[in-house]
């Protein structure tokens, strides 16, 4: 298309003016100033609305011929092929896209039938998509092969429309080969994929949900005893076999994951076989293609007979029953630890004593420390958690066959004694086996039998005797564990004046209310003697020098609160006490002599009140 140029060049206009004046017949007039000016002005008014209309003509003029070459482009380098077909079939115009489609220069392509260019099989259906393109208004549309000079298959979607005028036919090209080509990859996965499980033992189903026919691989029917005839495509044969106490979860898992709610399903049930067995499945699946609006529209999973895993799993079961009811029978209480420390399964003995003492939560501490129940059992006796983190460290190195508490640990809330053992179970899980035994009654009965023999006949404290010798060993003990270990040396302030002033009945009365209110301030674990007259000892065991202040500050608060009643009098009295903590002492004695000579200061200060002396 050619475009004429304007404006005309100047002097090409005014002779073309000139010939249309002379065909008019019009010659000039004579004309006064007046007019010839109003005309001068009038004819240069007009030049320039001609000179205006000139320029917008130009403008119109770019922007179609822009348009036009916009136009060619998109259309010439669509995405899709366009062909126009005469009532014979021959081509009459193409683009680029269609004429690269074909393999053929468009100039060669001109006035050739479209359907040389289709295999011969596929020329039939071509013809039957044109004859039925106009015996209707919507467009016809269909999936063909094209073949170019070099034999080279290109896959096409044919849209088909008629001309209004009934002249021949719009086309237009869709290349799918590469949709075609991931088609065909898609279904060789699949089919390796199903032939890979069929050859592990799985099987495969394929739920279709748009027609609910399910394909079921030939592994999948012969776990439940069927063949292909038997079993059916319909998933009423597949989930009318699942057990009636296991179909509920099973529908609501499979609901779950086609709503999208969860991206997978796997569930474990019982179905019925052919001869009326029930046989143990895993069944897993996923929804692999949904519509625009999210309905699923595909799903496929595998089928994989777990009947042996389950009878395994059943007779652990029954094992451990059996193991545990064995576990419960025991009087003792028992405990497994994983290797770790933390407690991961009692038996009854254990539950019911250490029920009460669990945290908050918890079933009488499954899932914590063992150390830490330990240490609340004992309401923070940091020496038997020592000893015990100590004996489990030993056994899982396999340096001691067994671990045996060598004394009793004492549980204050209920004044229960328990022994402690520490089994190693020697398995890949390390684990340990801890037990206690309740030696209360013998300890009560040793207790007893040490105090008839060992005892002060008037106050009830330990003799002189018995008391040196018990602390003897308990400072060997600390010092072989490196545990902490305080001595308090008590003299009664002024105690011959109270047997002067009231006599000697009430100094004995006096004693004995002392004792008797030292005891109430002691733990059980520590311990009283009566070393002469109205001086006393007291030893505590696993003691830091800020718990052994408070302790004596407490003994001495508690004696000037409580006045001994003696004849309708009340004897008040005061104590004055002298502290000695072990350091580098090894011998009792040595530790004794500590405390006493803080007494001494004690006493001079002033009495009634406590000194800490420190070893060497």
């Amino acid at each position: 298309m050619v475009f004429r140029k304007n404006p005309l060049e100047p002097d090409e206009l005014r002779h073309l003016a000139l010939e249309r004046l002379r065909v008019k017949g019009v010659g000039p007039t004579a004309l006064d100033l007046p007019s010839a000016q109003r005309l001068f002005e009038e004819l240069e008014i007009h030049q320039i609305e001609l000179e205006l209309q000139n320029e917008h003509l130009s403008h119109a003029r770019a922007h179609l011929e822009a348009a036009l070459n916009q136009s060619t482009e998109l259309y010439d380098f669509s995405p899709v092929g366009n062909l126009l077909l005469d009532s014979e079939g021959s081509i009459i115009k193409v683009n680029l896209s269609g004429a690269q489609m074909l393999g053929a220069e468009r100039a060669r392509l001109l006035g050739r039938k479209l359907g040389l260019y289709l295999p011969e099989a596929e020329r039939l259906v071509f013809n039957d998509l044109l004859s039925r393109s106009k015996s209707g208004d919507d467009l016809v549309a269909g999936e063909l092969t094209l073949l170019n000079s070099h034999s080279v298959a290109t896959h096409v979607q044919i849209n088909i429309a008629p001309l209004s005028d009934e002249s021949g036919w719009q086309i237009v090209l869709v290349d799918i080969s590469e949709r075609r080509r991931m088609e065909a990859q898609l279904r060789l996965s699949e089919e390796r994929w199903k032939l890979a499980l069929d050859a592990t033992g799985d099987g495969v189903w394929d739920w279709n949900l748009s027609t609910d026919a399910v394909l079921f691989s030939k592994r999948f029917i012969e776990l439940h005893g069927d063949t292909d005839i038997e079993f059916g495509h319909r998933k009423e044969e597949w989930f009318g076999r699942i057990h009636p106490e296991d179909k509920p979860p099973v529908m609501v898992a499979m609901q779950a994951c086609l709503l999208g709610e969860r991206a997978l399903i796997s569930a474990e049930y019982r179905v019925r076989c052919k001869d009326g067995s029930w046989k143990w499945v895993l069944a897993r699946g996923a929804v692999i293609a949904r519509s625009e609006d999210r309905k699923p529209l595909r799903m496929i999973g595998t089928y994989v007979d777990i009947s042996s895993r389950k009878a395994a799993e059943e007779a652990v079961r029954l094992a451990a029953n059996f193991q545990q009811a064995v576990f419960d029978s025991l009087s003792a209480q028992v405990a497994v630890l994983d290797r770790l420390g933390v407690l991961i399964q009692t038996n009854q003995a254990w539950r019911t004593y250490a029920q009460p003492f669990a945290e908050m939560g918890t079933q009488a501490g499954l899932g914590e420390p063992y150390l830490d129940v330990l240490l609340r059992l004992t309401q923070g006796e940091q020496g038997v958690v020592q000893r015990a983190r100590d004996g489990m460290a030993f056994v899982l190195a396999g340096e001691m066959a067994s671990f045996q508490l060598q004394q009793p640990f004492f549980v204050p809330s209920d004044q229960h004694w328990f022994s402690m053992k520490i089994t190693p179970v020697r398995d890949v899980q390390e684990r340990l086996l801890v037990s206690h035994e309740d030696v209360t009654s013998l300890k009560a009965a040793e207790l007893a039998s040490t105090n008839l023999a060992n005892v002060d006949a008037l106050t009830g404290a330990l003799s002189r005797l018995n008391f040196l010798n018990l602390a003897e060993q308990e400072l060997q003990r600390s010092t072989r564990y490196g545990l902490p270990l305080m001595v308090l040396m008590m003299d009664l302030d002024h105690f011959k004046q109270i047997n002067d002033r009231f006599g000697h009945a009430a100094g004995d009365a006096v004693l004995k209310r002392f004792v008797q209110t030292v005891s109430d301030v002691l733990r059980e674990s520590d311990l009283m003697g009566r070393l002469g007259g109205e001086e006393f000892a007291v030893l505590l065991p696993n003691t830091m020098v800020e718990g052994g202040r408070a302790l004596a500050q407490r003994i001495i608060d508690s004696v000037q609160s409580s006045p001994v009643p003696v004849n309708h009098q009340w004897v008040v009295y005061t104590v004055s006490i002298g502290a000695g903590c072990l350091s580098s002492e090894n011998c009792f004695s040595s530790l004794l002599g500590v405390a006493d000579m803080a007494l001494y200061r004690a006493k001079n200060g002033g009495r009634n009140r406590l000194e800490i002396g420190m070893g060497d």
